[in-house]
């Protein structure tokens, strides 16, 4: 009997696991704001926007989710800089995309997905990668943005103040 008690518990532990290893463990990642509460948002905080377009069928864009706006490592960091806004590409699921998404990827002119624009708020993009290739290159990437939004931002102050 006892030998029947633990062959249960241990086919009941092993049920109430997770079908992907460290499932139950995944941080919740970067809270992605819709397009148009993150524009809003960014003009009001003064924040570049982030914009991630991805796309359901794309392995590398959820490579990046899971690998970088996941990880516990840029969580924090990304939205202390940033406004993220996540803009899913519906074009071969449905045929189309919903407007404000397709006017969205015309006027940035994606073309692959992954693509990462860090962009104003007023719409101006500043820097752009596309596609992903590991936590590093992304972190690279963001650092430079960052770099070049504020050598931007001098500059344009410094022309204003003569």
């Amino acid at each position: 009997m006892n030998r029947r008690l633990s062959s249960l518990l241990l086919a009941l532990a092993f049920s109430a696991m997770p079908a992907r290893p460290g499932a139950a463990a995944d941080p919740p990642g970067v809270r992605f704001r819709g397009i148009d509460d993150g524009f809003a948002e960014a003009r009001t905080s003064g924040k570049p926007l982030l914009l991630f377009f991805t796309a359901d069928w794309c392995p590398p864009c959820h490579d990046l989710e899971l690998d970088f706006f996941r990880s516990t490592h840029f969580i924090k960091r990304i939205e202390d800089d940033f406004v993220p806004v996540r803009i899913v590409d519906r074009g071969r699921e449905d045929g189309h995309n919903p407007p404000e998404v397709q006017k969205l990827k015309d006027s940035a002119g994606i073309t692959g997905f992954p693509t990462l624009l860090i962009v104003h708020a007023d719409g101006v993009a500043a820097v752009r990668n596309v596609g992903y290739t590991s936590r590093g290159d992304t972190l690279a990437f963001l650092t430079e943005g960052v770099r070049r939004l504020k050598a931007a931002e001098e500059k344009k102050r410094h022309a204003n103040a003569h």
